[in-house]
């Protein structure tokens, strides 16, 4: 998609004001490999946002295509660039990014830092963030272990899930994996830790990829045997402050025969 065509012309028209500073289009479309069920990404950057938190995100039907429109400060974008949870999907989108209005330079500067960026500045704030998610986690390992001995389903699943989020996102964010698109998001995650590692079999069996666990019981299983395997990858970069809860619960784990 250009500028020359009818279909961005008209979106442009219909989004331009005066506090919109420039507009990209991501995703799919910017890379070329759209569907027919692919929606098209406007990535919108304004002087001020709009009011409400529902037109800041918002999706339309326009001729006859689903147009989702991302609307964000630039200092906010600027930011993106030195959070490494945002950084891994706020770079590859903007070095993606098709510029369709820029009124004073500022979306191609933008890219231009993503283009510049160095993942290895933020590797210290990646490390304490993949500490943190460990810590953090020992919450859903009590629930899961709570909901096995109790035979509870929904105690197990719904903590399995927060924490296969939580433990996944660590891996991410800490490797600094570079999330082209949320469709590969798994994909380069096992492929980064390796496709026949425990960490990935203990991934694909609690998210429930394994046709061994259609059960709740195994998928819990194999939540806490995530949790441990995570907790040993990232042993060193784990504080003197999370360590007495990071290593009471793995005790807890093999207390309850999960080791």
């Amino acid at each position: 998609m250009t500028l020359s065509d009818p279909f961005i012309k008209s979106i442009l028209e219909r989004i331009d004001s005066p506090d919109v500073i420039g507009v990209g289009i991501v995703g799919s479309y910017a890379r070329g490999q759209e569907s027919k069920y692919s929606d098209v990404d406007f990535d919108i950057l304004v002087s001020k946002l709009p009011e409400s938190d529902y037109d800041r995100y918002t999706l339309r039907y326009w001729d006859e295509k689903l147009v989702s429109l991302k609307y964000a400060l630039l200092d906010e974008e600027r930011e993106a660039l030195t959070d490494p949870r945002r950084a891994i999907w706020a770079v590859p989108g903007l070095r993606g990014m098709k510029i369709l209005l820029d009124k004073d330079g500022s979306l191609a500067e933008l890219q231009r830092m993503a283009q510049k960026f160095d993942f290895s500045l933020l590797q210290g704030q990646a490390d304490e963030f993949a500490a943190d998610e460990v810590m953090g986690c020992a919450e859903e390992v009590h629930k899961i272990l709570s909901g096995l001995a109790r035979g509870h389903e929904s105690t197990v699943l719904y903590a399995t899930w927060g924490l296969v989020k939580c433990m996944v996102e660590a891996v991410a964010v800490q490797r600094g994996i570079l999330i082209v698109s949320e469709n590969w998001y798994f994909d380069l995650i096992q492929e980064s830790v390796g496709r026949d590692t425990r960490w990935t079999r203990a991934f694909r069996m609690a998210w429930g990829l394994d046709p061994a666990t259609s059960q709740y019981q195994p998928r819990g299983a194999a939540a806490l045997t995530l949790y441990r395997l995570t907790a040993a990858m990232f042993d060193g970069l784990i504080p003197d402050k999370h360590r007495e809860v990071v290593a009471h619960t793995l005790q807890l784990i093999k207390e309850a025969g999960y080791a």
